[in-house]
């Protein structure tokens, strides 16, 4: 969680800036507080420029004043760039003086040891009660190119654009700032979080959601200060913008790397995916993809859909497209008669005009103009991409005009790739020029388009009103947990929190004794399942404690007999208070549902196919709680096995409706139950009659270790096969 007083000011003094101060300036270009100086000297900055510095009248050129106090006009923003011991003075000289927002560059704090660690918390002490606004310490900078503004050290102004980039990592944005100048790429605004006394990734994600030079987000990030609050800001975000995000750490060793580099609270990286997914934002894997999809998302309109429409000069091109676009399942289309007739007419008998359209190698800018101007009016794809190889004859720029042209006016994303060196270097500038993201292969265009596509359907997500518990049977429920042994919680004892949320469960009812267990089964009608109740046994089965199909009270009385030698002898230590006994469910579906509770996020729900399915496949969906019956269905899409939900050899369809309405409510005992850490149904049986709790278990808050998402070695269930 972050550690700042809620209600702090505006960031304007970051965004639009009268005056900005650098305090630490130096006549030294070498060093930080003479590069920020000279940065927004050459940058040509349109506001007014102080230099702080006691021992110089002028630096660079400009008037100095010893302290910002003596500063005769009123200072938007100060950049400070003295040592770290020096910070916390200057920035009490700076509330003094009414500066709004300030951009600490210098180290020594967290990200060192001891003495830093020490000062660092003494700068969060003081910055809980003050309304300026702090980025960093250990920041590279802000950048602003519209207002002309580089507060950084690293050299040059990148131009203006459409893209707001936020960044962790104060070198990985050196390194792009670099990249970016010879790609033509402009940016909004450039910020480096540093170690986020004050401002985190959440504050800047709601300034630039909200500012009108920003048009895509795109962002690199090694964890959250807190998890729902950026994922309530990400959500917001994406519905007015496209927002792409890179998060380092995804593996086991990636984290631990992020951990030492930033000494940040890492989440689950799977509730972090999840976030992202439900606020319809799009992660990215690579540094590479990140820009390539924000470039396209901020110069090309989104898609409708997933349809690639591919044209290229060499049939190879077209071949490895289509290969890619079905891996990030992008679909190729059929061609209708009545696009192919006006293909026909415009190109040589030995085209291909199928998708991919083959325009064969001696393809001129005439034939592509042609060949986009015979597609262009047709409803034929959601996407578009145009390959071209340096072949004989080949004029790069001359076909970069020829797709520029017959592409205007186009309500699809047109995407290129130019595969060559310096004979297609001209086209490919060309049509980066003009807005149509040029890639250097194919599979980096398709991948673009992708993900494109992704943030369409992203923007698509509504929110709508969850069910909630009834406060009479929320009451009944918690004093339920209250009442629980300390251990664990089994289905006895979530049985009153189940109903509680409208979740049909296979009443059970307790044995202590084997004859105790056949009469129970007389009383509830055979056949009967029986099961071993301990709260040191999770996996039933691997303990021997499920019996099924038992259809006398004599099988009851032998098989419960059985089971309590078989667990006495596999499990001597474990605690058995009895048996349970339960109906037979009919056959159907068997789903794993579970929730666990994300020291970031919160509470996250997973989906899967339960028994056996869950820990050989590893088939899971996972959504931040609660969830909406809508986000319900799209996580139950997400599934590799969806298609067995919808009828699968001669099964009957379960009903989905109903089984994404359980979801939803599963989620909300998730979110409204904070006394649980862990809580998983498995399985709930779905057929086409609904679903029913077969078998759950919980876990407590206060005796769990840090918890893991469901989907591991499943609890034993009631199953027939």
């Amino acid at each position: 969680m972050t550690d700042r007083a809620p209600g702090k000011g505006s960031l304007a003094a970051f965004f639009e800036p009268r005056s900005v101060a650098v305090v630490g300036a130096s006549r030294n270009p070498a060093k930080v507080g003479g590069s920020v100086l000279a940065n927004l000297v050459s940058g040509r900055f349109d506001g007014r420029i102080i230099p702080v510095n006691a021992r110089s009248e002028t630096v660079q050129g400009l008037r100095a004043v010893p302290s910002i106090l003596d500063a005769e006009e009123p200072v938007d923003l100060a950049v400070i760039t003295v040592p770290g011991p020096q910070v916390l003075p200057v920035l009490k000289e700076c509330a003094r003086k009414g500066v709004a927002g300030a951009i600490v560059i210098s180290a020594g704090f967290r990200e060192t040891a001891g003495e830093g660690q020490a000062r660092e918390a003494e700068l969060r002490a003081w910055l809980r009660d003050q309304p300026m606004r702090i980025l960093g310490p250990n920041s590279l900078g802000w950048i602003r190119p519209a207002r002309r503004l580089n507060a950084t050290f690293a050299p040059g102004m990148p131009p203006a654009g459409r893209i707001g980039f936020i960044s962790h990592s104060g070198a990985l944005a050196v390194a792009i700032l670099d990249w970016s100048r010879g790609r033509r790429m402009g940016f909004s605004l450039f910020a480096s979080l540093g170690n986020q006394a004050d401002l985190t990734e959440t504050d800047v994600l709601r300034e630039a959601a909200s500012d009108g030079e920003t048009g895509v987000i795109a962002a690199y990030l090694e964890g959250v200060a807190d998890g729902r609050a950026f994922f309530e800001a990400l959500r917001e975000a994406a519905t007015v913008k496209p927002v792409v995000v890179l998060k380092a750490g995804r593996s086991a060793e990636g984290a631990r790397a992020v951990s030492s580099h930033t000494g940040a609270l890492a989440g689950s990286d799977r509730a972090f995916e999840a976030a992202v997914r439900q606020a319809g934002a799009l992660r990215v894997t690579r540094i590479e993809e990140l820009f390539d999809v924000a470039r396209a998302l901020e110069s090309q309109p989104l898609p409708r859909g997933r349809r690639l429409l591919i044209m290229t000069n060499g049939g190879g091109l077209g071949i490895v497209a289509a290969d890619a676009a079905r891996d990030v399942r992008l679909t190729i289309p059929t061609l209708g008669e009545e696009t192919r007739r006006r293909l026909r007419a415009v190109l040589p008998a030995t085209a291909g005009l199928t998708n991919p359209v083959d325009l064969i190698g001696d393809a001129d800018a005439a034939r592509f103009s042609d060949a986009l101007h015979a597609v262009g009016s047709a409803d034929v794809a959601d996407t578009a991409l145009v390959l071209l190889t340096a072949q004989a004859g080949t004029d790069s720029s001359q076909v970069a005009r020829a797709i520029i042209g017959a592409t205007r006016g186009w309500t699809i994303p047109v995407v290129a790739a130019f595969v060559g060196g310096g004979r297609v270097a001209p086209g490919a500038a060309a049509l980066e020029e003009a807005g149509i993201p040029c890639y250097p292969f194919p599979e980096r265009a398709v991948t673009a388009l992708a993900g494109m596509a992704t943030v369409a359907e992203g923007r698509l997500l509504r929110r709508a009103a969850a069910p909630r518990l009834a406060p009479d049977r929320g009451a009944e429920a918690r004093q339920a947990l209250r009442r629980a042994a300390a251990g664990g919680l089994g289905l006895l004892e979530l049985t009153p929190l189940l109903e509680g949320y409208g979740l049909r469960v296979a009443a059970g009812r307790m044995a202590t004794t084997p004859q105790q267990a056949a009469g129970v089964a007389q009383a509830i009608g055979f056949p009967v399942a029986v099961k071993i109740v301990s709260p040191d046994i999770v996996h039933k089965t691997d303990a021997g404690g499920i019996s099924l199909d038992l259809d006398s009270a004599e099988s009851v009385v032998q098989a419960t007999s059985a089971m309590l030698a078989r667990v006495a002898q596999r499990r001597p230590e474990a605690r058995v208070s009895g048996v349970l006994v339960q109906p037979m469910v009919p056959v159907g579906q068997e789903l794993l549902v579970g929730a666990v509770r994300d020291p970031q996020f919160g509470p996250v729900v997973v989906v899967g196919f339960g028994g056996v399915y869950v820990e050989v496949l590893g088939d899971t969906a996972a959504r931040l709680a609660p969830v909406t019956v809508d986000e319900a269905r799209g996580m139950l899409g997400e599934l590799k096995m969806a298609p067995v939900l919808a009828g699968a050899r001669g099964r009957a369809p379960v009903d989905l409706p109903m089984l994404a309405d359980a979801i939803s409510r599963f989620s909300m005992l998730a979110a409204e139950t904070p006394e649980l850490s862990e809580v998983e149904i498995n399985p709930l049986v779905v057929d086409a009659r609904g679903a029913v709790v077969v078998d759950a278990r919980a876990t407590l808050v206060a005796t769990t270790s840090p918890a893991t998402l469901p989907g591991g070695p499943p609890a034993a269930v009631a199953r027939r096969d």
